[in-house]
């Protein structure tokens, strides 16, 4: 036989009591904070200051800095990485008060200044447009001022930048390789990264990183002019007794360079390459001097040229491309070497033109 419980009754409460106690938690409930009922909210809400966005589903479309204005490419051959969907700018670092002052007020700026000669100088730096459209990937680009900036020296400054959490600003304002250095002595930029040979003249009043492209220095000769002077005589001793005008570009590395290796020319400065090769193919040269990179470029985008022009390396020589630096910016430059390192950033012009021939092409 199965006996019946009877089910224990609920705890019974006094209604005035119960209704006590509702007020009493009613009022609690109105007086919170309202960060109490914001939190999950906020936890999940982007400030729209704090990332850049790339469009999905365009790839020639990039945000600028501010995220309001999108500015189309000029080039269809763009590849995207994937790490362009959003890419978060970092807060500053708790202990930032004793971060070393070169490294501190950029990261409080926000920005990097980074001085670039004013004239676009491709695979290196360039900006984006009909004429020589920006190629490549897409994380590798800048976009600043309204424009796209695309090359070694940019993605090298990107790079940089993005490590220490700061956008980059670049400051186009020299003309010349020496008013570029300049900018940095005079303190009106952080950093200079514009394909600059390290020099001793330089190295006076700046600091070098290490390099992140070794040349060989390299002549374009005048063939016609080339076989009168080296008549009887061994190539390498031609060379070294070179007479007559060498074109350089002014206020260039190469303007020293000439003196020292051949003191029996006379220099002729143009304002840029493409002055300079256009002198030489008017015959008023007897060479062109500059790195082998430029010397193999100029043949490679007008075959002709090797009719009537012999290349020549220097296989004695370097030319040593770095980034510029403050002379006071110490920890800096250490940031930079170990930037460097740490991505096995060492080019050679061969493999330069490799990587690059997309932009070379143009």
């Amino acid at each position: 036989m199965i006996e019946k419980t009877n089910p224990k009754s609920f705890l019974r409460i006094p209604r005035k009591f119960l209704a006590g106690l509702i007020f009493l938690i009613a009022l609690c409930v109105v007086g919170l904070p309202s960060e109490v009922f914001s939190t999950a909210i906020s936890s999940n809400t982007f400030d729209h200051q704090s990332i850049v966005e790339i469009k999905e589903g365009n790839f020639n479309t990039i945000e600028d800095s501010s995220g309001l204005k999108p500015i189309t490419l000029a080039s269809n051959n763009i590849t995207k990485g994937s790490s362009n969907n959003i890419v978060s700018k970092k807060s500053l670092p708790n202990n930032l008060e004793f971060y070393p002052p070169d490294i501190k007020k950029i990261i409080e700026r926000g920005y990097i200044e980074v001085a670039m000669i004013s004239v676009d100088s491709p695979p290196f730096f360039q900006v984006d447009n009909p004429e020589t459209p920006c190629k490549g990937n897409s994380d590798d680009f800048v976009t600043f001022d309204n424009k796209v900036y695309c090359g070694l020296d940019v993605s090298l400054s990107k790079g940089i930048a993005d490590q220490l959490g700061v956008d980059v600003h670049f400051i186009r304002s020299a003309n010349t390789f020496n008013d570029t250095v300049d900018l940095v002595f005079e303190n009106k930029a952080d950093i200079a990264i514009s394909k600059i040979s390290r020099t001793l003249s330089r190295t006076k009043k700046v600091s070098f990183s290490k390099p992140y492209l070794t040349m060989k220095q390299s002549l374009l000769l005048n063939r016609v002019q080339f076989a009168e002077q080296s008549s009887g005589k061994r190539p390498e001793i031609a060379i070294r007794e070179l007479t007559g005008n060498v074109g350089v570009i002014q206020d260039s590395s190469y303007v020293g360079y000439t003196t020292q290796k051949f003191p029996k020319t006379i220099v002729n400065e143009q304002p840029s390459w493409p002055e300079v090769l256009k002198a030489a193919r008017n015959g008023n040269l007897v060479a062109a001097y500059r790195d082998e990179l430029e010397v193999k470029r100029a043949i490679l985008q007008d075959p002709s040229d090797a009719i009537n022009f012999q290349t020549v390396v220097l296989t004695d020589t370097n030319d040593s491309v770095a980034m510029v630096l403050p002379w006071q910016s110490s920890q800096l430059r250490e940031y930079v070497d170990q930037y460097l390192s740490s991505n096995n950033i060492d080019y050679t012009a061969d493999s330069l033109l490799e990587k690059f021939k997309e932009l070379l092409d143009t």
